[in-house]
């Protein structure tokens, strides 16, 4: 840490605000960055030292920088009164954790190893901090620090001056230094970082492999193997990459010169991320135009991709001395732009999404840069900005090593990376390590909210199942699998069938695309299968032996036949059928039950599992996205289903028991990221045979959260089988007199050309429709979706124009839509319903459920008390049992549950099969996820060789446990 010291100083005056380009207006509450730019015509008058002036010859921010000749003299001062900001007033500004940072880029030709000193002083020099910035490298460096974090005390609030010192041992023949962008703004306050510059709070240790200092030397055919990897690698990547006129065109735009002497000048190359220390949003319009002339570095290392791609490509072979420069002197301005080893440039968090293609092009182009003396410097900065995913990089298996930004933007490049190395012995010790790190990463339950495949199916990133970040990390971790296949250096199989469960998941969960409960802050993306399909076909090939199901299932979502498949894995594989059947994940609080061509999801939150992610800019109304929800996607595109953001109603979530707000009020309440938990509400579920589930979602709202009406409560259960989904509603109360309270059964945008829906037997076609519906009535919505009102309040059919917002830019949208709602009123109390959905119905299919129902339901409920509910399904002789508590139960063959558990009995005469489940996963930030013990009494006597039971009186104890919401599944038969 930081520290001040205090020394009395003289007294400089100063000139007014906007004279370095400070804005005048800046205020404490503001999120206006002060910047220092230098691009006037001569010395500014509160610049003083005894040699400094402006010079063109390099800079960061617009065409000039200060050169300070610090060898002939040894001090500069710029003062400047700067607004101060407490850290509390800097995060009620930004919306999140934020503190006011003073930072400042400056370019030093030749290394010194010893210290510069600024100090950050008041007028009279009375309050005095000391930054120490270590000088031992040449090029660009930013520094940054949090003025009120990373020093103690923190630094004055009358900031008036800074005086950079020479450090001490500088020769007075020491090159002159350049100074650029001075700025004091306000930065998350994660993303202040340690570098061999300066130390701040946050320290990012390096990378350590730990390798032994005396390795064995590699086998012939680890050599040779590794030729293998890094080849394959390469070929992975290899492709067109573009004319090379468009290749010349995107370079000459970041206008990189080299001059006689070597020196390298360019654009200002700058992270995505990088921007956030700008609060570009709020900048002067003069500051604006100066940052808009930065370029992201995603582009340009695409574009270092694209130049290697090329490389490899005889169709370029006329331009290779061409592409070698080029791809020479992008190398040496980006490692000249201070993304060289040590460096920290203030942060760079997320480094795998800019800089992803560095890695792959610089393996591509190894030979190449060895012959300028790049490699080395090359491979030390990439290993050094690795080190956000130390975890991963160290190749030490921990809890945070599973990381799906890992896996999706730097698996490959972590592979790269040691490939680059250049002692044979540590490369193929460096490889073998990978593999096994690898392996295990693929492998292991992370505990708690860590990152990382679950034994479920669910893929956890930001504390949760996210399919948005887990689609592209199935897809780079099964490149992976495929680059190291059939050498010394393969991925074990469990790594593999870990790999293949998650992916076969997702394919249950897209339909081809991913439901809107499950896109997180994305709704409306299209998110899908096809995100990872070339992730299928590379893990079927990565076994020892091909995996015909997932190359059954790569045949099906790529539409390829059977022929092709001959092709692509040298035997006769069938695409698959698409899935049918029903599963459980209650690592996402959520059920996929699929029939034909058609999927439900039917989604909730709990305790441990989030009800949706929303962003400043992302998701705004999103509050309902897990609300109980209930949504059958036939397959196809989903804006031709009726899917889409323009006009949709927010508060009308299909299957969801919402109250109805202004989109005022359902905005998120919080500025920045909501991701809300329920601390007493219980949301999940169990599978039997794959082929029925029973969900619950037990909602208890928010008690202290703004915008949330903390009365409001509701219970909501769902029982899958076959065509059918059968949902129950109760206990539906809140004390909301204002707004009504609502359960939505459907909402579907209507195309150019209407589709019919059903109401009893009457097709409607019209534009526009608002009908009532009640109790034994039957409709078909667009989809062809069937709806069986078995016992409900009024029913709302309606079509015809709405409006809404745009979730990211709320701007206003409009559509036309079919909808249809259960409206439980304002502050209903102990509101319920009762409907059937038949997933593909026909008039006359439902015309004959609604004889069928009236005359004797399929499905029987009893509430048995607060904590359990009784369902019966007759056709399927299924008995399905929810318990939030130990709860006793009078109906069917069980008599009690010890716990929080979802329970499927079946009976088939002596026979009877068992699934449960808990849907409490238990998580705990510190520990080892538990398993989760409950008992179950069963009427009558039973025996299994499943699990341990005994006979009490009468009744059979079966002891079972569920882990992370997984089912047991117990086969019982009577005992005679």
């Amino acid at each position: 840490m930081l520290q001040n010291m205090h020394k009395a100083k003289f007294k400089l005056s100063l000139l007014a605000a906007l004279t370095l380009g400070v804005a005048g207006n800046v205020s404490a509450h503001s999120l206006q960055s002060q910047i220092l730019s230098f691009e006037g015509n001569g010395l500014p008058d509160n610049v003083h030292s005894n040699d400094a002036r402006l010079t063109q010859q390099r800079a960061i921010n617009g065409e000039q920088s200060l050169l300070w000749d610090w060898g002939k003299s040894n001090e500069l001062t710029i003062a400047q009164d700067f607004v101060r900001m407490t850290d509390k007033q800097a995060s009620k500004a930004y919306g999140r954790g934020a503190t006011q940072v003073l930072s400042f880029w400056i370019y030093n030709p030749v290394a010194v190893n010893d210290t510069m000193q600024v100090l950050l002083t008041d007028t009279q020099a009375e309050q005095t901090t000391t930054l120490p910035v270590n000088m031992n490298f040449t090029g660009w460096r930013a520094v940054g620090v949090s003025l009120n974090a990373d020093f103690k005390p923190a630094v004055t609030h009358n900031l008036s001056q800074l005086i950079f010192k020479a450090p001490s041992s500088l020769a007075q023949t020491a090159k002159p230094v350049f100074i650029d962008r001075v700025m004091v703004s306000v930065d998350d306050k994660r993303y202040q970082w340690s570098d061999h510059q300066v130390t701040t709070r946050y320290d990012l240790p390096e990378i350590d492999f730990g390798m032994s200092d005396e390795l064995p030397e590699p086998t012939l055919a680890e050599l040779v193997d590794v030729e293998i990897v890094q080849q394959q690698l390469i070929d992975q990547f290899k492709g067109r990459s573009g004319s090379f006129a468009s290749l010349q065109k995107r370079f000459d735009d970041y206008q990189i010169r080299i001059a006689a002497d070597g020196n390298v000048t360019g654009r200002h190359i700058i992270m995505g991320y990088q921007k956030t220390i700008y609060q570009t949003k709020h900048l002067s319009s003069q500051d604006s135009a100066l940052v808009k002339k930065y370029r992201e570095l995603d582009d340009y290392t695409d574009l270092m991709l694209d130049l290697a791609k090329a490389y490899h490509n005889s169709a370029y072979d006329g331009y290779k001395s061409d592409i070698v420069n080029m791809y020479t002197l992008l190398t040496k301005h980006l490692l000249d732009q201070g993304y060289a080893a040590g460096s920290g440039l203030v942060t760079t968090h997320h480094w795998g999404y800019s800089t992803r293609w560095w890695y792959i092009s610089a393996l591509m182009m190894a030979k190449e840069l060895e012959q300028e003396s790049l490699l080395k410097p090359t491979y030390e900065s990439l290993l050094w900005f690795s080190r956000e995913f130390k975890s991963s990089f160290d190749m030490a298996l921990n809890e945070k090593s599973s990381n799906l930004d890992y896996f999706n933007t730097l698996s490959n490049q972590h592979l790269a990376l040691l490939l680059l190395n250049p002692d044979a012995k540590e490369r193929v010790a460096l490889v073998k390590q990978f593999s096994h790190f690898f392996s295990g990463a693929l492998s292991q339950t992370p505990s708690g909210y860590n990152d990382g495949f679950r034994p479920d199916g669910t893929a956890w990133r930001h504390y949760g199942h996210y399919a948005g970040y887990a689609f592209p990390a199935f897809k780079r971790a099964a490149q992976v699998a495929y680059i190291l296949k059939g050498t010394e250096f393969a991925l074990h199989n469990t790594a593999l069938d870990s790999l293949k469960k998650v992916m076969v998941a997702g394919w249950r969960y897209t339909n081809p695309y991913v439901p809107l409960a499950l896109t997180g802050r994305h709704p409306f993306s299209k998110l899908g299968i096809k995100h990872y399909s070339t992730g299928l076909r590379d893990l079927a090939l990565a076994y020892p032996e091909l995996d015909e199901e997932l190359a059954a299932i790569y045949l099906q979502v790529t539409k390829q036949s059977t022929e092709k498949g001959e092709q692509l894995f040298g035997k006769s594989i069938a695409p698959a059928e698409l899935p049918e059947g029903s599963w459980s994940y209650n690592g996402g609080a959520f059920v996929i039950h699929r029939h034909a061509d058609r999927m439900a999801i039917i989604k909730g939150y709990n305790k441990d599992v989030w009800s949706s992610e929303i962003y400043r800019k992302d998701n705004r109304y999103g509050r309902y996205q897990s609300h109980g929800s209930v949504h059958v996607m036939p397959f196809g595109e989903p804006d031709e289903l009726g899917y889409q953001e323009a006009g949709w109603d927010w508060n009308r979530n299909p299957g969801a028991t919402t109250i109805r707000l202004s989109l005022e009020e359902l905005d998120s309440p919080n500025k920045h990221s909501l991701m809300l938990r329920s601390e007493t509400g219980v949301s999940g579920s169990t599978s039997l045979h794959d082929k029925f589930s029973l969900f619950t979602f037990k909602h208890q709202a928010p008690q202290d959260k703004d915008k949330f009406e903390s009365s409001f409560v509701a219970e909501k259960h769902v029982f899958a089988a076959d065509n059918m989904l059968f949902l129950t509603g109760n206990g539906i109360s809140n004390l909301d007199g204002k707004n009504t309270t609502e359960t939505t059964l459907f909402q579907l945008a209507v195309g150019g050309t209407p589709r019919s829906i059903w109401v009893n037997g009457e097709e409607i076609n019209s534009t526009s429709f608002d009908l009532r519906l009640g109790k034994g009535d039957w409709l078909i919505d667009d989809n062809g979706v069937g709806y069986f009102l078995q016992n409900v309040e009024q029913v709302h059919v309606s079509r015809g124009a709405q409006t809404s917002r745009h979730n990211k830019t709320k701007k206003q949208t409009q559509g036309v839509f079919t909808k249809a709602w259960i409206d439980h009123g304002t502050a209903p109390l102990n509101a319920g319903y009762e409907y059937v959905v038949v997933m593909d119905a026909t008039p006359n299919q439902m015309l004959d459920l609604a004889k069928k129902m009236n005359r004797y339901p399929y499905f029987n409920t009893r509430k048995t008390d607060q904590n359990g509910m009784y369902i019966r399904n007759r056709i399927n002789n299924l008995y399905g049992y929810s318990s939030t508590d130990f709860t006793n139960f009078k109906f069917g063959p069980v008599r009690s549950v010890s716990t929080t558990a979802q329970l499927l009995v079946q009976l088939n005469g002596k026979q009877a099969a068992l699934s449960v489940s808990s849907p409490e996963l238990k998580l705990s930030k510190t520990q080892a996820t538990p398993v989760v013990p409950i008992e179950i009494v069963l009427k009558g006597t039973w025996q299994t060789s499943d699990t341990d039971y005994q006979h009490v009186k009468g009744n059979t104890v079966i002891t079972t446990q569920s882990f992370f919401g997984q089912a047991a599944n117990i086969q019982l038969s009577k005992v005679e």
